[in-house]
């Protein structure tokens, strides 16, 4: 029997609700700043520099800063505030000092190594002349952002923890505006004298200061929520070092999503020009739902989990982790079909413009079709790695994201050879899946979580009825071209789902709808 609508927590339906609408926001904007780059610079050799540096510093990004940090430092300070609001705000300082100097750490050898790190990361550069010497100076120009965005990422989670949400889902929004700016400029002939080559290390250099620019939006609030920014002396107290430290393997784990994707990128280094813009674009794609829903469901739960688990409550967790993983589902199943089905005329819709060719937007399209295959495990598995990191059990999700990666580098080489780009997101999809069946036998193994507890029936018929829909609009509308097509089926299919979910009273869906359908 399903849940009823009126036991579902609200303030969850709430929270997701609020977080999905910053998300959205943001999202929007990355899609405008990746349509205009491509547009500006077309989808080839130029572009595939820009992306391969832009993964490597993301990797690093994701790993020590962003949503791994949430997971590992807000049950680390969860248990600092039980002691007392002065030890929560000790551990902040202590925390502060480390990610910064660490990340300034980080910064140097990046741009040191940059060379070195491009050979590794894209191997098949080599071939093409000047091409790894272009990646490396676009890799050196980002790697200040680290400092900024990670120093963002513990003031995120520290406002997390103190259940403030939409600002700082919001904030990642300055780097698109930062890149879209520095566009515009070049449209209205500003920086003239640069060539294209100029003017794309100049978007990367504008884009790394833009981190700056987000840390400081989410001062003012951090602030208001009593934390400074002092250093903690090292000799004296560093108290959040080890704890940091041990959890730096989780944080790898967390960031799962970009090592897959750097993979992907050393393979796709040997194959023709275009074909790392033309992953780098379709698993931004992917990424919308995932960082509207998924993510968010993780981050809102996240620390409601940790205070759960430390204070022994294993039922309370399994009632907060249940509409975590649902609402998840709801989202993450949907969107896999229907992104399938519109694959083709929404990578038109947004990024066959100026110098992106149709040739371009048919490679997108087949690498978007296979990787959206992947997201509904790809949700389970964000918020099933954060719930096994807030009941502090860090070995099985290392255990089972590392055999994830192996598992995606081994499929790569085979299904490249047969299928291009699109066989290097398929590994990524069947690797994904592996992986969340392992975080579902792990959940139901820790916490007493029972995958049935979720609906899973209802929803993927509803899905089915969506993606049918989409697909009929899609051929009766295709005459009209890419843009009314993705226009009217995507929130025609919306609908459908969210209509079929009514007709089969699956009571749930008041989690993502906040009871208002």
């Amino acid at each position: 029997m399903p849940e009823k609508a009126n036991t579902l927590p609200p303030s969850f339906a709430r929270g997701l609700s609020g977080m999905a609408g910053a998300g959205l926001i943001t999202k929007a904007l990355g899609y405008a700043r990746d349509a205009l780059l491509v547009a500006f610079f077309g989808g080839g050799a130029l572009a595939d520099a820009y992306y391969a540096a832009f993964r490597l510093m993301n990797v690093f990004r994701r790993t020590v800063g962003e949503g791994a940090l949430n997971a590992v430092f807000i049950p680390l300070l969860e248990k600092e505030k039980t002691r007392g609001k002065a030890a929560g705000q000790a551990f902040f300082s202590s925390s502060w000092t480390v990610i910064f100097f660490g990340s300034a750490l980080l910064c140097a050898g990046g741009v040191i190594f940059r060379r070195e790190m491009v050979v590794l990361a894209a191997w098949g550069f080599r071939g093409v002349p000047g091409q790894v010497e272009l990646t490396a100076l676009l890799a050196a120009a980002f790697m200040p952002h680290l400092v900024f965005v990670n120093a963002a990422a513990l003031f995120t989670a520290t406002l997390n923890s103190a259940r403030r949400f939409f600002l700082p889902a919001l904030a990642p929004a300055a780097f698109s505006i930062s890149v879209i700016a520095v566009l515009a400029a070049f449209h209205y002939g500003l920086f003239s004298g640069l060539d294209a080559r100029g003017k794309i290390i100049l978007v990367a250099a504008v884009a790394s200061a833009s981190g700056l620019l987000q840390a400081l939006a989410l001062l003012p609030l951090l602030r208001r929520e009593g934390y400074g920014l002092a250093f903690t002396n090292p000799f004296r107290n560093l108290g959040a070092a080890p704890a940091l430290m041990a959890a730096a393997p989780a944080a790898l784990t967390l960031a799962q999503d970009q090592v897959s994707m750097l993979i992907n990128t050393m393979y796709a280094s040997f194959l023709p020009p275009g074909s790392i813009t033309a992953i780098y674009n379709s698993a931004r794609l992917v990424q919308f739902p995932v960082s509207l829903f998924a993510v968010a469901a993780a981050t809102l739960s996240l620390p409601e989990l940790a205070a759960r688990s430390a204070a022994g409550d294993a039922e309370g967790f399994r009632r907060q982790l249940k509409p975590a993983l649902t609402a998840s589902w709801l989202i993450m199943l949907p969107a896999a079909l229907g992104i399938a089905v519109m694959a083709l005329p929404v990578c038109r819709a947004l990024f066959e413009h100026g110098k992106f060719s149709p040739e371009q937007s048919l490679a997108t399209s087949r690498a978007l079709f296979w990787l959206a295959l992947g997201l509904p495990a790809y949700g389970l598995n964000k918020v099933a790695a954060s719930a096994l990191y807030a009941m502090s059990r860090q070995k099985a999700p290392i255990a089972i994201i590392s055999g994830q990666l192996a598992l995606n580098a081994l499929l790569c080489l085979p299904l490249m050879r047969s299928m291009g780009a699109g066989g290097l997101m398929l590994a990524t999809s069947l690797s994904s899946w592996a992986a969340a069946l392992a975080f579902l036998a792990a959940l139901k193994s820790e916490a007493g979580f029972s995958p049935l507890a979720i609906p899973l029936f209802r929803p993927a018929l509803a899905a089915a009825v969506s993606a049918l829909s989409a697909l009929a609009l899609r051929e009766a509308l295709a005459p009209a071209g890419p843009l009314l097509v993705t226009a009217v089926a995507v929130p025609s299919a919306v609908a459908v789902y969210f209509l079929a979910l009514k007709v089969l009273n699956v009571e749930e869906r008041n989690l993502v709808t906040g009871g208002k359908f």
